[in-house]
């Protein structure tokens, strides 16, 4: 497929996701109505995925079939773009996030797992200019990744210290659960219980210092055949989905960084560009 094809593709099925996620168009009826939320919206998901403001705006320039199916009358400036990311609620985003994977149908198998993006507050060149060490910091994008389609299901962003296993249920609560993949780090009664809870069947990693209870039959069912089968104890990742591959290719597609002022501003950037990694695959 041309690039062409793939963001006249991500354009189109995006517009439809935010449609049915009932994404406003205007903040108010007062507001002077020259771009739409929806438009703002799709550019910033462009912009992630051709890697900057400006080549976005020169790809919207250049495929006029983009800009009809967008019906953009104008090309914003950069800066109603930046007003528009800081207003922007993140839970717009993972609305959003959640249409497009229903779109590709209704998963139920899940694998959990995280990963570490680099943030950066000012640019290296910036910091060799005034005499100053670049600011180096870390986000952690937890994921829940549909083992059928290879989407991100849904994402939270935190600070890179972050713990994984608070962040299972809140990435699965609202789907309906047939079986869960997840490593050691995911280890606790809270998170089997949940995923036994909605009829599922947990595959996750039990630490060897299980010593009763519910985590100790699981440890006990993890050492046999059958279970192997579904779970691959080497490196403790599910054998036909290594959620790894998935953020390897996501990194690849929408790159692996963020500049970004604030936390706020670097957490919604980076479910943008999860958004953006779904519309493309």
């Amino acid at each position: 497929m041309s690039r062409k094809l793939e963001l006249y593709k991500i354009v189109k099925i995006g517009l439809k996701a935010l449609k049915r996620a009932n994404i406003p168009l205007y903040w108010s009826k007062y507001s002077r109505k020259d771009y739409t939320i929806r438009q703002h919206i799709m550019l910033i998901v462009l912009a992630e995925y051709a890697g900057s403001i400006e080549r976005m705006f020169q790809i919207v320039r250049e495929m006029r079939k983009i800009k009809r199916a967008m019906k953009l009358r104008k090309i914003p400036h950069k800066s109603t773009i930046s007003r528009e990311l800081r207003r922007i609620p993140g839970r717009w985003i993972r609305v959003v996030l959640r249409e497009v994977v229903k779109i590709v149908g209704i998963p139920s198998k899940f694998a959990v797992d995280s990963t570490g993006i680099q943030i950066y507050y000012r640019s290296y060149y910036y910091t060799q200019r005034i005499g100053r060490k670049a600011r180096r910091e870390g986000l952690k994008l937890h994921a829940a990744v549909d083992i059928d389609s290879k989407l991100i299901t849904n994402a939270i962003v935190t600070k890179w210290h972050a713990n994984d296993s608070p962040y299972l249920i809140p990435l699965l609560e609202k789907e309906r659960v047939k079986e869960v993949y997840a490593d050691k780090g995911y280890d606790s009664l809270r998170n089997i219980r949940f995923v036994i809870e909605q009829g599922g069947t947990p595959y996750i990693a039990i630490r060897n210092k299980a010593r009763r209870g519910l985590r100790r039959r699981l440890l006990e069912k993890s050492k046999s055949s059958e279970w192997k089968k579904k779970y691959s104890q080497e490196g403790g990742r599910a054998p036909f989905l290594n959620p790894q591959s998935v953020f390897h290719s996501f990194k690849r597609i929408v790159g692996d960084y963020i500049f970004a002022y604030s936390f706020s501003v670097a957490s919604k950037l980076l479910l943008f560009k999860v958004l953006a990694y779904d519309l493309y695959v």
